[in-house]
């Protein structure tokens, strides 16, 4: 349970700076005159903390297959896709902007989510080379020790 927490952490600080990024793209893009106050800040920490909600209601102690883990992440993605547009558009009136801005949020959460996991595996990449390299070392170690006995 520890290293998953940590792993959500580490996807909660990923996915703050990404929503960062993608909310200057989709403002740029949909709203550019549309100016806001120091209050805009915190919600990519709100955003990012919905996001990773559905991870730690799906975590399970249980090794999953390749089939069961992809069908868990697609899961876990369209939670967040559904409590994200949820959050964001509750009682939105304008209907004509409503739609492109909803595909816009959706494509930038699929973007994210696949950005957030691909520099999750980043990471788990560099540990296992690390560990690998100690594991050699510690190999060598003991092979000059038993040699030398």
């Amino acid at each position: 349970m520890k290293d998953h927490l940590k792993t959500t952490l580490a996807s909660f600080f990923i996915s703050v700076t990404l929503i960062n990024a993608a909310m200057f793209i989709l403002g740029l893009m949909l709203e550019p005159d549309l100016e806001f106050g120091y209050k805009a800040f915190a919600f990519p920490l709100i955003y990012g903390l919905i996001g990773s909600l559905p991870g730690l209601i799906m975590y399970s102690k249980k090794e999953l297959s390749v089939r069961q883990t992809i069908i868990r992440e697609l899961i876990q993605m369209f939670l967040i896709i559904v409590f994200l547009i949820s959050f964001m558009f509750i009682g939105f009136r304008d209907k004509e902007k409503i739609i492109s801005q909803i595909i816009g949020v959706t494509i930038s959460i699929v973007i994210i989510y696949v950005l957030v996991h691909f520099f999750g595996w980043l990471m788990d990449l560099k540990t296992a080379g690390k560990m690998t390299e100690e594991l050699k070392r510690y190999q060598d170690s003991v092979s000059r020790d038993s040699k030398g006995s």
